[in-house]
C-alpha cells in the first residue's frame, strides 16, 4: 500500500522517477535568474533530438517549488543524468537523458535539506499549494520579456547587496527551508543520489546565450 504523504517526481518519457517522502512543497518563488532560464532552455532544446516527446515552452519567469529531500525509492537511474552549467556552478541539474525533462536541482546552500524543481518540466504527484514566497534576481531578467507579474510578495533584484540578503534570509519560511536538519533521514537524501552518478558534466554554456 502506497505511502499518503509520498510523492513522485519524474520526466515526461516516464522512465526516471524518484518517490520523495514528504509530498508537500515547503517554499516557492518565480526566478528570473539566468542559470534557471538556461537550465531549463537547454534541456527544451535536446528534446529536438526526440520527435515523440513533447517540448514544453519555459515560462519566462519560472516557478521554482522546493521539495524535502528524503527519497525513498528510485526508478530508471541509469538514464539520469547531472550537470553543470558551467565550471564555476554550485547548482546541479538532474535530467532525464532518454527525453531531457530536468528532474531536479540541488545547490550547497540547501544544506541537503531540500531540492527544487520546476513542474513545468517534469511530471510529479507533490502538493504544491504553497502560496509564493518572492520573486528573484531579476537584474538577469531580459528587457524584451513581458513586464512581469505584480504579485504582492517580496521583490529582489539580486543578492549582491548585504541589505538584500539581510532582508531575504529575514523571511520566516526561507529560514526554516534552508536550515540544517536535524530529524533522522528517510531513505537517502537528493545529494546522494546525484553523488552516486559520478562527476556532473561541465555543459560550459555561454552566459547570455539563449538555446531556444
Amino acid at each position: 500500500m502506497s505511502n499518503p504523504q509520498s510523492g513522485t517526481i519524474g520526466c515526461h518519457c516516464g522512465i526516471c522517477e524518484i518517490t520523495v517522502a514528504d509530498k508537500r512543497a515547503v517554499q516557492y518563488f518565480r526566478c528570473g535568474c539566468e542559470d534557471c532560464r538556461q537550465g531549463i532552455e537547454w534541456g527544451s532544446s535536446r528534446k529536438t533530438t526526440k520527435p515523440n516527446i513533447c517540448t514544453v515552452k519555459p515560462d519566462q519567469l519560472p516557478h521554482v517549488y522546493y521539495i524535502p529531500a528524503d527519497i525513498i525509492s528510485i526508478k530508471g537511474k541509469e538514464s539520469m543524468s547531472a550537470y553543470k552549467l558551467r565550471e564555476d556552478g554550485r547548482s546541479i541539474r538532474l535530467y532525464c537523458n532518454q527525453c531531457w525533462s530536468l528532474i531536479a536541482v540541488e545547490h550547497p546552500a540547501y544544506q541537503s535539506n531540500v531540492f527544487y524543481i520546476l513542474p513545468k518540466h517534469c511530471v510529479t504527484s507533490c502538493d504544491l499549494s504553497v502560496p509564493l514566497t518572492a520573486i528573484l534576481f531579476m537584474k538577469d531578467y531580459p528587457e524584451d520579456y513581458e513586464i512581469p507579474p505584480e504579485d504582492d510578495v517580496p521583490l529582489f533584484y539580486s543578492f549582491e547587496y548585504k541589505q538584500e540578503r539581510q532582508r531575504f534570509s529575514s523571511l520566516l519560511t526561507v529560514a526554516n527551508t534552508f536550515k540544517r536538519r536535524t530529524d533522522p533521514l528517510k531513505g537517502i537524501n537528493f545529494t546522494e543520489l546525484v553523488n552516486s552518478l559520478g562527476e556532473p558534466e561541465i555543459l560550459n554554456l555561454e552566459r547570455g546565450k539563449r538555446f531556444i
